[in-house]
């Protein structure tokens, strides 16, 4: 699991200083990047093999508000991971609080981005990956 901090700046709410709901799919963009960063894979060093790994399937199930100058803190989980393909979770916690806001998940597929074919991810990327996989704990 990495653990990854955002602050729910003005523009990302609406009239009742209420976080808008696409921006929590935003917000598990980044903790996932974080989270490749943290096991010491950088988009650049992917895309620079031509791979890239678009999102497939996305849900996200909300709880709670995020409201504006909320510190959020997303818990990510790599939970599934096959050469083609990988699987994370996310919660979505109010860091003052511990207040769980939302829960989500994303899909992705590896893809050569040249070809926009799907391909199997090499052992450089594979094997860091696995080893970081686990379950997110159950609420």
């Amino acid at each position: 699991m990495y653990s990854a901090k955002f602050n729910v700046w003005f523009y990302e709410t609406d009239m009742m200083g209420i976080a808008h709901h696409s921006n929590h799919f935003r917000w598990f963009e980044n903790a996932r990047v974080e989270y490749l960063r943290h096991i010491g894979i950088t988009l650049g060093s992917m895309m620079d093999e031509d791979i890239v790994f678009p999102i497939m399937n996305v849900s996200c199930h909300y709880n709670e508000p995020a409201r504006f100058d909320d510190v959020i803190r997303i818990e990510t989980y790599l939970t599934k991971l096959t050469r083609a393909q990988m699987v994370f979770k996310y919660r979505m916690v109010r860091d003052a609080d511990d207040v769980l806001l939302a829960t989500g998940e994303t899909k992705n597929a590896f893809m050569m981005k040249s070809t926009g074919k799907i391909c199997r991810v090499s052992d450089k990327f594979y094997k860091p990956m696995l080893e970081s996989v686990e379950e997110m704990p159950n609420e």
